[in-house]
């Protein structure tokens, strides 16, 4: 996936910087000669939050670590603003407020969201209000409406990212299962032809060999030599057709490598996945093959959403008849993190194939192990 340009954040910080422009050149005619060092410094920290807090993946974006303190310490700002600058000049103070509860939908649910809004809006007239000695409650209602709406239209546009995130993950795990079922198909139809060159023509092959060997020994002279060549090559024609239906079994099944890869085509950029697969290990069984597709597939949602990694290991190896595989990232937990539905849907599927999963921590990320019995390809 490319990544893409936000232009929601590039509105944010046009509107940061007609603010402040606004804002300096009202501060200019009204108190002039007057050191103006803070408020440029409370504006500038304000813009700069909010250029690292729409960041896409980091600690310090929305969704990461320090997102929430940095969103509590960018309101602090704006108030310190309002508090700072003659309320009677700067009526506009609040679109700050506008721009910061626009962010609020990323962090916390809606209803949430809505609720503190209204409490930050009530906070700043209260103010304004306090500041002037006149009411505002008709400028309060206004300027709250305008917050909702940002409000409201953020969170729309969070969970319209939501959908298209979850509709990528189903057609990512669409085209895996795709070249599974055509795996099972080439599999069971190379079976059926394996199955056919053995028993039919393997079968009368065999007839022949033995028919040939009797007439050798029941003729003389050029005719025993002829049949002698024939009995050669109808042994070697047997020992061809048993070679070829042992190859078409073996090489049956589809690769781990090859079955992963599809889920890796639309990843964002941000996060790298290191692979450290074996060719040689193949998924023989497709029921398996489908649960662990879709473990692999959770693990990375997981690291996706929640541990705000760069980058994904998955290193795979079979030891004594057991295919494992663990998957790490180089993200970081929550401080007092539990294994949620996911983890769960995990264990559950393990459960079907006779596998487990271990929980471990690799640096401060969660570590998977996942252990599934290896079913080797059939011979004949």
């Amino acid at each position: 996936m490319k990544t893409k340009f936000d232009f929601a954040a590039l509105a944010g910080v046009l509107t940061w910087l007609m603010v402040y422009g606004i804002s300096i050149f009202i501060l200019q005619r009204v108190q002039p000669g007057q050191s103006q060092w803070l408020i440029h410094l409370l504006f500038l920290i304000y813009g700069g939050l909010f250029i690292v807090l729409t960041r896409e993946q980091s600690d310090f974006g929305l969704r990461g670590r320090f997102g929430p303190p940095l969103l509590t310490l960018q309101l602090l700002l704006a108030f310190a603003l309002l508090w700072l600058l003659p309320g009677r000049y700067f009526e506009f103070l609040p679109i700050l407020t506008v721009i910061w509860a626009a962010m609020l939908p990323f962090v916390m649910r809606t209803v949430q969201a809505m609720l503190i809004v209204i409490i930050v809006v009530a906070s700043w007239f209260i103010i304004v209000a306090w500041q002037s000695g006149n009411t505002v409650w008709i400028t309060a209602l206004l300027y709250g409406s305008f917050h909702l709406f940002a409000l409201l239209v953020q969170s729309s546009t969070r969970d319209a990212e939501a959908a298209k995130e979850e509709l990528e993950q189903k057609h990512q795990q669409l085209l895996a299962t795709q070249q599974l079922l055509q795996a099972a198909s080439r599999q069971s139809e190379r079976t059926r032809i394996a199955r056919n060159l053995h028993d039919v023509v393997g079968h009368h092959l065999t007839a022949l060999t033995i028919q040939l060997q009797v007439a050798s020994h029941i003729t003389e002279g050029e005719a025993k030599i002829q049949v002698d060549k024939c009995h050669q090559l109808a042994k070697l024609l047997l020992s061809d057709v048993r070679e070829a239906v042992s190859t078409m079994r073996q090489y049956a099944g589809v690769t781990l490598l090859d079955a992963i890869t599809p889920l890796l085509a639309l990843l964002p950029e941000r996060l790298e996945v290191k692979l450290q697969i074996p060719p040689d290990i193949t998924l023989n069984d497709l029921h398996q093959a489908q649960h662990l597709l879709c473990m692999v597939q959770e693990a990375i949602s997981n690291s996706l959403k929640h541990s705000g990694a760069s980058q994904i290991h998955l290193i795979a190896s079979v030891k004594q008849q057991q295919l494992q595989l663990v998957i790490y990232d180089n993200g970081s937990l929550a401080p007092h993190w539990q294994p949620g539905n996911g983890i769960k849907g995990m264990q559950e599927r393990l459960a079907e194939c006779d596998g487990h999963l271990q929980l471990g921590k690799q640096q401060q990320a969660i570590q998977l192990t996942i252990t599934l019995p290896y079913i080797e390809s059939e011979n004949a």
